[in-house]
């Protein structure tokens, strides 16, 4: 028997018919070397600064070791609908998950000078830019588990712990009986950047990450979409000043810094077994200013504690959409019993923090979760605008920046809040009047219609 042989054309079909296999890269920060090809453990990469500037295909899987440390900010590549990239750990499971500082150290004495009594200062500067999204640092850790106390000047600096960032050197001080270092194992100064950048990121997979130190977000920014967070640890985040002058100087003091935050223009999300605690504001939390959509985000079965808000919601202005955003099956406990709570100028611990918005608002679902103990209420839904009636039923509720409520489904979760003059269930704003708080719980469910299936606990 002949055979004829295969027409080229045929041969080239084929060959671009095949689909291309999606490649997995390494990363380990120890044994890493960014010469290396990057596609096997024993060719691992090293830096993040190697990952950023890579441009990944749809369906590639960057793993980082277990027990690995990067610092600076991760910045992603996107995917597709069918191939999302995928950014996730690889080793041994006893091993800790692969950590992200948005920090600096500052671990060793020569780290540090005394300059006056009490007062140490950095001998090198600590923020590597004069821009001044960088010049600022939001919080110092001290050994994992300790912050320190900002000051925006340095008259402020008189007790143990407290820091100051000096603009114009770039530096910290603090105050401190001996050398910071060698009171402290671990010093770390959280930076501005998001540790996680999310601008414009679409069709990405972050799990088994450990995020920490960062001075604004832990994972943060707008115009993205089909993002999936899951099982990552989001711990000591924020503290920075949201509102720098050209010189450097914060303009007032408003801080800020959330742990995972879907900024304007944000859709089809997922935050799933996830663990965040020591927040400065949010846990969680989508919002925007300006016409914008949010849509199709779903929070589930995530554990919260220790953050001044677990669930952060607002939308501005009239021509903005909100659609479909699911809060559900999350425990959430000890709001406002964090570090930044007794250092904000207005200490304001919610589980549920609603602040007034504008947007035209469809099912919105708070369903099937625990909070336990707030230091002001489980929640707090805001209106600033000039008007005295909070009722949902008012034919002009739309210009009160309550409108949105009316689409709130609030049911089958549960609810402890200890008693005390100042804890309180609900806080309604109305800014003419008094605030609305409702101690009672039924008198909270007859007036608002929400939760008449939850179970409150005293």
């Amino acid at each position: 028997m002949s055979y004829k042989p295969l027409c080229p054309l045929l041969i080239l079909f084929a060959c671009f018919s095949t689909p291309l296999r999606a490649t997995e890269y390494y990363v380990d920060s120890r044994n890493g070397s960014d010469e290396a090809a990057g596609t096997s453990e024993s060719q691992a990469w090293q830096s993040l600064a190697k990952v950023n500037a890579v441009d990944f295909q749809p369906g590639d899987v960057v793993r980082f070791v277990r027990g690995g440390l990067w610092r600076g900010s991760l910045k992603p590549k996107s995917g597709t609908s069918d191939k999302p990239v995928t950014y996730t750990s690889y080793g041994t499971s006893d091993l800790p998950k692969p950590r992200f500082y948005g920090s600096k150290p500052l671990n060793r004495v020569t780290d540090w000078k005394k300059v006056e009594s009490l007062l140490w200062r950095t001998v090198e500067p600590v923020t590597e830019s004069t821009r001044l999204t960088y010049s600022d640092v939001g919080n110092l850790i001290f050994d994992g588990h300790r912050a320190g106390v900002k000051c925006r000047k340095k008259e402020q600096l008189e007790t143990e712990g407290c820091f100051w960032f000096e603009p114009e050197s770039r530096c910290v001080w603090l105050v401190s009986a001996d050398n910071p270092a060698e009171i402290c194992r671990e010093i770390e100064a959280a930076l501005r950047p998001y540790v996680i950048d999310l601008n414009n990121a679409h069709h990405v997979v972050f799990s088994d990450f450990d995020v920490r130190y960062g001075g604004s977000h832990g994972f943060g920014g707008s115009g993205n979409s089909h993002i999936t967070i899951r099982h990552c640890d989001i711990s000591w985040i924020g503290g920075g000043h949201q509102n720098i002058g050209t010189d450097g100087v914060p303009v007032d003091y408003v801080r800020f810094g959330n742990g995972i935050e879907f900024w304007s223009n944000a859709h089809d999300h997922l935050v799933e077994n996830c663990r965040l605690w020591e927040i400065y504001d949010a846990a969680l939390t989508n919002q925007g200013n300006g016409k914008n959509e949010q849509r199709n985000i779903t929070y589930r079965n995530n554990v919260i504690w220790n953050c001044e808000y677990s669930f952060e919601y607002w939308n501005r202005n009239e021509e903005s959409i909100t659609d479909n955003i699911v809060f559900t099956h999350n425990t959430c406990f000890n709001a406002g019993y964090g570090w930044g709570h007794t250092q904000r100028p207005d200490p304001n611990g919610r589980h549920l923090m609603f602040y007034d918005t504008t947007a035209t608002t469809t099912n919105f679902v708070v369903t099937h979760n625990v909070f336990a103990h707030a230091t002001d209420s489980v929640l707090r839904i805001g209106n600033r605008q000039q008007t005295a009636d909070f009722s949902l039923d008012d034919p002009n509720r739309h210009l009160l920046g309550v409108a949105w409520a009316k689409q709130l489904v609030m049911d089958h979760n549960v609810w402890h809040q200890q008693p005390g003059d100042d804890r309180i269930l609900v806080l309604w704003r109305s800014k003419l009047f008094n605030d609305l708080e409702f101690h009672d719980f039924s008198e909270y469910q007859e007036k608002t219609g929400l939760d008449r299936n939850t179970v409150y606990q005293p």
